[in-house]
């Protein structure tokens, strides 16, 4: 009779352990779902940004390529078929 009594108590503190860990576990899923949903935006929001702005910095760089100044200083930007053409040898 008292193995049986100890038994009842042996599940019974079992089981209110394992509910206090499923109890816990939903709640750090929770965080963490929400967390991860949080980061989620922003990333989305920082490779927008990062887009705009990648865009708007070469637009930024082709106008001071075309500036004369700018052309002046560095000279024009040579094609790939003048330097393909330099570097040939004859066999």
């Amino acid at each position: 009779m008292e193995s049986i009594l100890q038994a009842d108590i042996f599940f019974f503190i079992t089981t209110i352990f394992v509910v206090i860990l499923i109890v816990i576990s939903c709640i750090i899923g929770f965080y963490l779902i929400k967390s991860v949903r949080n980061f989620s935006s922003m990333s989305k929001t920082l490779k927008d940004a990062v887009d705009d702005t990648d865009g708007e910095l070469r637009e930024i760089g082709s106008h001071i390529q075309q500036n004369p100044f700018f052309t002046f200083l560095f000279g024009r930007k040579k094609s790939r078929e003048s330097k393909s053409k330099k570097h040939t040898t004859k066999s």
